[in-house]
């Protein structure tokens, strides 16, 4: 029907926010709005006692009630959350001049209730904005914060996410801006070395947090006896529970606070209430029950849900599952009703533990494959909902489903399979990628070989200058597992492994100065392959592989800045080398 008037054109939130920034308003002053950006000082402030249900709400869920935290952090208090002592240092790292600090933990470390808590210390001095969308007007936008702000600091929690900016970010000055960045300790081990390079103009600090000091743990004591996590330990008097959150041995919660989240999940009676619960749910609404399952896998891959989310992936619309009491009684397990609460849980440690043990697994598959689908036919993808997209697909996620169960995995290998008949998809180099990774774990290395020659091709499609990097790595190694469990010709293996070292010298060059962790990491399989096979080579071929090994190995010592302090590459060096010096010419 729109299309009667036009052709439509589509303006999304970021588009009318423009639009409504055009209008005519009255002489007065009025305060310049964001999209992409949202002020730490706009923050309600709720004085009341906490009680059980917000501190199990915010323990298991993850959901975070900011107007009790605004209270907790204006009244210095702990009724609901406690500061750690890691917010001292990094204010004393601000005042000494620091102008990019990356803050890392690993998952369920409580880095969004950090990052809240220091955004709303932090705006007492300072003038903080949290980015909160990912869209076309990100750096329009943040340059109109510089420019009426006055050196102000912008957090990014995961912000890898916003990769796509960085380049334009690095050329803003530490005069002109401050940056707290936060990731996940796997996605910073694998990425730490870009910050420096590349934001040159910052002195950047890493910062590893989620660790819990004697002061956090007495602090922490209190919260969770009013949650009743303690359980069978619960006679235990305040200062030996507090010696047990620190405690790194046996029976303790190695100081920090994941373990007794983990600690509270893994009993009978609390898997029982949560399955129980989305039965219930599942019962009275797909569409509610799909909601669930569907932010559950999102929040594991760090994609807070929101109502443009859940319209754009299951087009389902959020009020229409409020209107029924019944379905939200049920629903208000997992989701705040209440709008301006914040409404959707960001438990990542829950989020892993209902994939592995709570949820319906081919239900959780279901409702993956049904998203993928819908935003893939989506027109146009918005650029947050191609990040989305990507983690649909992406393998490494989906894994943790499987939770080393082969039937998983086989079912995770039917999503691909029934995905690949969406013309949107089965011309994405990335999509072939995670297929190939999934056919991988299955040691179907024929399969998954073909998936990732495919993905290569597709790859040339994203310009000259991009080189796939990712599903070159993925078929070195899978062309040297095939080898080894598959006895193989003299002849086809003397092919792959003349693939292998020209793909690894060329994964070797991306990693010149700084690496994702991923170049070396082979030097097992890779010497495995070639003790079986390298006896069977003719003498030319015995030659050739030699000279090649050779020359990779010339050119990690020459060319890779700081290669005898990579563990991995130091590895690949000495192994081969030692095989060089046992198999003389």
């Amino acid at each position: 029907m729109q299309e009667m008037f036009g052709s439509p054109l589509y303006i999304e939130k970021d588009g009318l926010a423009k639009v409504i920034d055009y209008l005519p308003v009255s002489t007065e002053i009025v305060k310049k709005s964001y999209v992409c950006f949202k002020p730490a000082s706009e923050q309600e402030v709720e004085h009341r006692n906490v009680n059980y249900e917000d501190l199990s709400d915010l323990f298991l869920f993850g959901r975070i009630q900011d107007r009790l935290l605004q209270a907790d952090v204006v009244g210095k208090t702990s009724n609901y959350i406690i500061r750690p002592a890691i917010i001292e240092k990094i204010i004393n790292e601000l005042n000494n001049g620091r102008s990019l600090i990356s803050l890392y933990s690993p998952l369920g470390h409580g880095k969004t209730v950090l990052s809240k808590v220091l955004g709303a210390e932090l705006s007492r001095d300072y003038d903080v904005f949290f980015a909160i969308r990912n869209q076309g007007s990100f750096m329009e936008e943040l340059k109109s914060i510089i420019a009426n702000h006055n050196r102000p600091i912008i957090v990014l929690d995961d912000y890898y996410k916003f990769s796509k900016h960085h380049r334009d970010m690095s050329r803003l000055t530490s005069e002109e801006v401050i940056f707290i960045f936060t990731s996940r300790l796997s996605v910073h081990e694998t990425r730490k070395d870009e910050l420096p390079a590349q934001f040159l103009n910052h002195d950047v600090i890493d910062l590893r947090i989620g660790t819990l000091t004697d002061r956090d743990a007495h602090a922490l004591v209190p919260l969770t006896n009013q949650a009743g996590m303690w359980k069978e330990k619960s006679e235990l008097s305040d200062l030996e529970k507090a010696k047990k959150l620190l405690s790194v041995g046996p029976g303790g919660y190695q100081a920090n606070f994941a373990d007794i989240l983990v600690g509270l999940m893994n009993s009978n009676e609390m898997i029982g209430r949560i399955k129980k619960e989305l039965e219930i749910l599942k019962a009275l609404s797909k569409n509610a029950y799909d909601v669930v399952l569907l932010s559950i896998y999102l929040e594991f891959t760090n994609n807070h849900v929101d109502d443009l989310v859940i319209d754009q992936t299951l087009r389902i619309n959020l009020s229409n599952i409020h209107t029924s009491e019944q379905i939200s009684n049920v629903f208000r397990v997992f989701f705040n009703l209440e709008r301006q609460a914040g409404g959707y849980f960001a438990g990542s440690i829950f989020a892993k533990y209902a994939m592995e043990k709570i949820c319906e697994h081919n239900d959780l598959i279901e409702v993956i494959e049904k998203a993928a689908n819908n935003l893939a036919d989506s027109f146009p993808l918005f650029e947050e909902m191609k990040l989305v997209l990507v983690d649909l697909l992406r393998f490494n996620y989906l894994k943790v489903i499987a939770h080393q169960d082969q039937n998983r995995l086989r079912r995770i290998r039917d999503l691909y399979s029934n995905l690949s008949s969406n013309p949107n998809l089965n011309r994405d180099d990335l999509f072939w990628n995670a297929f190939g990774m999934c056919q991988r774990a299955l040691k179907d290395f024929e399969a998954a070989v073909k998936h990732f020659r495919t993905s290569i091709s597709y790859a040339k499609n994203r310009g000259g200058n991009y080189v796939p990097y990712h599903a070159q790595n993925q078929l070195i190694v899978c062309l040297l597992e095939r080898g080894i469990s598959i006895p193989s010709k003299s002849s086809n293996a003397f092919r792959d492994i003349k693939e292998v070292l020209e793909l690894l010298t060329v994964q070797a060059d991306d990693e010149r100065t700084h690496g994702r962790g991923q170049a070396f990491a082979w030097h097992k399989e890779l010497i495995s392959f070639l003790e079986i096979y390298y006896p069977q080579f003719d003498e030319t071929e015995k030659m050739v592989t030699r000279a090649q090994v050779q020359k990779y190995v010339s050119f990690i010592m020459r060319s890779v800045s700081g290669w005898e302090k990579r563990p991995e590459a130091t590895k690949t060096v000495r192994k081969l080398q030692s095989f060089l010096a046992n198999n003389p010419i």
